[in-house]
């Protein structure tokens, strides 16, 4: 579980995110929406520690400010929006997520190896697993990262963005997979996403953000009856469909 209580953050000594109280539950799924430049991505790192701030942050517990980078690794996983492309092969970059795990050899064990087989297949990479990440495209570097945190095997998972160069299908295929892990592994897993059709079809629960502020928090279903914040926010709003047909079960529409 992830709590924020009076939560300050920013860059340069200006804040740009501002927090009352929020709260990210076990087994559960939460979106975070909002526009460019709402403070999303700003929110994720300070949460995994990337970011100094005011207030407090608890992770299980725990004040993440202070846990070691070992410590922290064992409760969060953290995607951020832009990935580095380093000289190494997929295998090697899920091995990565074992660090935490592994003991003073650093050495990858077998019980090790078998968790980075299962993430491999899990997220869709077997025969790619000796490629360069170089040579990769943005959607299977998404992966290939998605693969690492999960081999990490965190408490709570943060992911900006995760699925943002993905194809329909992969896209589809992570938003199921991401509620599996929630539901079926118990994590708390936080998604920065700007797909509300995705976000509200797919979500247990759903956070808008708007400048700084968190403008609505709920379920969906909440959400979708109270459509002003997100049209002020975004322009258009979601409304449940009742067309069989519809991929998702949710729909923009227009509230003006």
């Amino acid at each position: 579980m992830i709590e924020l209580s009076h939560v300050t953050c920013g860059y340069g000594g200006r804040a740009v995110v501002s927090v009352d109280d929020l709260c990210f539950g076990d087994g559960e799924l939460t979106c975070v929406v909002g526009t460019n430049g709402s403070g999303k991505s700003t929110l994720l790192k300070a949460i995994a520690g990337a970011l100094p701030h005011e207030g407090s942050i608890c992770v299980d517990g725990l004040d993440v400010r202070g846990l070691s980078h070992r410590e922290r690794a064992h409760h969060l996983g953290f995607l951020p929006q832009r990935l580095a492309v380093p000289a190494m092969s997929v295998r090697t970059l899920v091995g990565h997520g074992r660090f935490s795990r592994m003991g003073v050899s650093k050495v990858l064990g077998e019980g090790d190896r078998a968790v980075v087989r299962e993430t491999l297949e899990l997220c869709e990479l077997e025969g790619l697993e000796e490629r360069q990440l170089e040579s990769l495209s943005g959607g299977e570097l998404q992966r290939a990262y998605l693969a690492m945190a999960i081999a990490q095997e965190p408490g709570a998972l943060l992911l900006d963005e995760p699925c943002a160069s993905m194809d329909v299908r992969h896209r589809r295929w992570a938003t199921d997979m991401l509620s599996r892990l929630a539901h079926e592994r118990g994590m708390a897993v936080v998604e920065c996403t700007h797909d509300l059709v995705e976000c509200f079809s797919t979500a247990d629960d759903v956070v808008l953000i708007d400048g700084g502020w968190v403008r609505a928090a709920g379920t969906p279903a909440e959400l979708a009856r109270m459509p002003r914040p997100l049209y002020e926010s975004f322009g258009v709003s979601v409304r449940k469909t009742t067309d069989n047909d519809a991929v998702f079960p949710y729909v923009l529409v227009d509230e003006s």
